[in-house]
């Protein structure tokens, strides 16, 4: 009788998800030799629609965890009404060590997502969209990817949803479209930070979904999954994006998400091929300091992994890349520096006025800050300014506010030393940052960048107190 019932069970099971009849071609590769995840094997899936004519490039959906088949037949059904581009999946499993026997001896999902820095992002610009695009059909036809961010979604399911959505927030220039099923908000490896930090950065060209399920906790001691992901909605919704969600009855499961997979790609999808809106936050700080007439320009030339940026006038910074020093303008002309150049401390800062002193703690999350006394000296100094990231070079606007180029941007505190505001840049990092007068310089990805900006570095007189609030 067991047995029968066994079998009954599973022909019930087949019947409620019957076995995907996908039209198209399903490919797949072993992965290993990963410079970014060393040891890891994994095998990846690449479905290609039987409407790709190996011409066009085709539109891309990352999937974290597998989940091919059911993936591939909705992306038939959906591409033949209209209601998607010809769309190719990308379906990537997490990586494992393995010992010469084959047994795992190290499982490596957590690290590769639930991490919130940009080296998942780097992962599959670097190391699986080049092998992706190598791929060939049955029939001849070449694989090949859209490299506009508009072309692009990603999705995952818990750990995998963090996943999709960091990537997208790391690297907005390759992902516009996110869907988040059951998402790992909380606080495995800094999840839990991320509601704060979309509320202080720049909005980015993203479109998110948010499912999840109002039981939704995987693991008590991380925190209440459900909660996380509405603090994240309300998080989204207060900086401007493009956001749904969805909340339905049950616990750490993926079922809902699939069932709605479809619905939800529609709406990702809405718009295409116009690039998703960039969206308004409620953010004051950001409007206090950002010309909103004006963005990031990224000015001409390479610059080498130590080149450092320095005030010099008014309208010019100085560039020192090795043994060279260049003048720098708004529009890029570089004009080389003889000789002697006082160079600033790059992790030291004066408050406009004089009064104080901050100085970066190195290889911490903190900045100090000193009172000068009557000689000019340091004084009770205090750990005072709280960074999301170990801080690197420091300098202060006419307001009294501190920028600090780190690996999320350039944090900005407030006179009593709280981040209120993040800046984004294309290359994600920030390594050196220099004003003149009202337009902020910034090294990141190897490039130079300058942005004009409602504040200045330029100080005249003390800046009026905020108080303690």
């Amino acid at each position: 009788m067991g047995k029968r019932w066994f079998m009954a069970a599973v022909a019930a099971w087949l019947t409620a998800f019957p076995v995907s009849a996908y039209k198209g071609e399903l490919l797949s590769f072993k992965m290993d030799g990963s410079s970014i995840y060393p040891g890891t094997q994994r095998e990846i899936q690449v479905y290609v629609p039987s409407e790709y004519d190996g011409k066009v490039p085709a539109c891309l959906l990352v999937r974290m965890d597998g989940g091919a088949a059911f993936t591939a037949d909705a992306l038939d059904g959906l591409i033949e009404e209209g209601a998607m581009p010809v769309t190719v999946g990308v379906f990537i499993e997490p990586g494992k060590i393995r010992d010469k026997e084959g047994n795992v001896i190290r499982y490596n999902r957590s690290n590769e997502y639930d991490r919130i820095d940009g080296r998942f992002a780097s992962f599959l610009e670097t190391e699986v969209l080049p092998r992706v695009n190598g791929l060939t059909t049955a029939d001849g036809r070449n694989v090949r990817i859209s490299e506009r961010a508009a072309d692009r979604a990603i999705t995952g399911g818990s750990s995998g949803a963090i996943c999709a959505f960091n990537a997208a927030w790391q690297r907005p220039d390759l992902f516009s479209r996110v869907y988040s099923v059951v998402g790992t908000y909380v606080s495995f490896r800094g999840g839990d930070q991320f509601p704060a930090l979309v509320r202080k950065s720049e909005p980015r060209r993203l479109r998110v979904f948010l499912q999840d399920n109002m039981d939704d906790t995987w693991n008590p001691l991380f925190g209440s999954w459900f909660e996380y992901n509405r603090v994240m909605l309300s998080s989204l919704e207060f900086a401007g994006y493009d956001v749904r969600h969805q909340w339905n009855e049950g616990r750490h499961s993926g079922a809902n998400g699939d069932r709605i997979f479809r619905d939800v790609m529609r709406w990702l999808w809405s718009g295409w091929p116009a690039e998703v809106p960039l969206g308004k936050s409620a953010n004051k700080t950001l409007d206090d300091i950002l010309d909103p007439e004006s963005a990031w320009i990224c000015l001409p030339g390479e610059n080498g992994e130590e080149a450092m940026l320095h005030p010099l006038t008014g309208t010019t910074v100085l560039l020192k890349d090795g043994k060279a020093s260049w003048a720098v303008s708004e529009s890029g002309e570089r004009n080389p520096v003889k000789g002697k150049v006082r160079e600033s401390d790059p992790y030291s800062a004066l408050y406009p006025g004089g009064s104080h002193l901050a100085r970066r703690v190195e290889g911490s999350n903190w900045v100090m800050d000193y009172i000068l006394d009557g000689k000019g000296e340091p004084v009770y100094g205090q750990e005072f300014y709280y960074l999301y990231t170990d801080a690197g070079q420091i300098l202060f606007d006419n307001a009294g506010y501190l920028y600090v180029a780190s690996q999320v941007g350039i944090q900005i505190c407030d006179q009593n030393g709280r981040v209120r505001a993040i800046l984004s840049l294309p290359g994600g990092e920030v390594s050196s940052i220099a004003f003149a007068g009202n337009r902020l310089f910034a090294l990141s990805g190897g490039k130079l960048y300058v942005r004009r900006l409602l504040r200045s570095g330029t100080h005249a007189g003390t800046p009026k107190s905020e108080g303690q609030g």
